[in-house]
């Protein structure tokens, strides 16, 4: 019988770096909920390029001093292609017309970006500075994208927050009846409701009486009984409805 034990990913770094952006101007921090991972990424990196001035005065004994003057900060991201844009991503569709309105326009083409790198997280309003794609026809397109700052007040090195567990879901309607064919749509109810995924998934303990899709609508398909349970990627936490398909 197999052990069924948790995934532990947390040495699996990369996967932890998390790039998202959101639309908005300089002079507001968007809210939580306007926060979109760009796209499927396959890199993400940060270089602050300091530029720096050297002083060989007579009197730096035998070292070179050195001061920084500035830092050229980018954020760079790379991912790839697909044909439809998850819809919690913004998307790399959606960055392309974006970038091309705002040069039709004559404005300049910057979004706010917040990468998670650990124990610190860079958020800043930034410039598109690169935006480009490569790929033959047997192989997975990919495409490139770099940020470099645009409003220097806006950046900002914080703490990451640690992330919130999920502590238990419900689900509403706990309980339904109708003719078949119908259709409830359910919600599942994850607590605390800052826990830091919410995501879950939604199963039929009968689909021969009633199906669930991956939102929680539910169809009735014959005269019965069945329990649709929603259970949080997070923690394996589960909430159930009962589902009464009548004639």
């Amino acid at each position: 019988m197999a052990a069924n034990c948790p995934t532990d990913n947390t040495k699996l770094f990369g996967r932890a770096i998390v790039l998202e952006v959101a639309d908005g101007c300089a002079d507001a921090v968007p809210l939580e909920a306007d926060w979109m991972a760009l796209a499927a990424g396959t890199s993400k990196g940060f270089d602050f390029s300091p530029n720096s001035v050297t002083s060989d005065a007579d009197d730096t004994k035998g070292y070179v001093e050195n001061i920084v003057t500035n830092a050229d900060f980018t954020i760079s991201f790379e991912g790839e292609v697909r044909r439809n844009d998850k819809l919690d991503q913004y998307g790399v569709g959606r960055l392309i017309k974006y970038f091309n309105t705002e040069i039709q326009a004559a404005r300049q083409p910057t979004l706010w970006v917040r990468m998670e790198f650990g124990p610190v997280t860079f958020i800043g309003y930034m410039l598109i500075n690169a935006l480009s794609s490569d790929g033959g026809t047997n192989d997975i397109i990919t495409f490139s994208t770099e940020f470099k700052v645009a409003s220097a007040d806006t950046i900002q090195v914080i703490d990451t927050d640690p992330d919130v567990p999920v502590a238990s879901v419900s689900v509403t309607p706990a309980t339904s009846t109708g003719a078949v064919a119908s259709t409830v749509q359910l919600t599942a109810n994850v607590l605390p409701t800052d826990a830091t995924d919410k995501t879950g998934v939604w199963t039929s303990s009968d689909p021969t009486k009633a199906t669930v899709n991956s939102s929680g609508l539910v169809t009735r398909v014959a005269v019965g009984a069945a329990t649709i349970t929603f259970t949080s990627n997070d923690g394996a936490k589960t909430g159930t409805s009962a589902i009464t398909v009548t004639a």
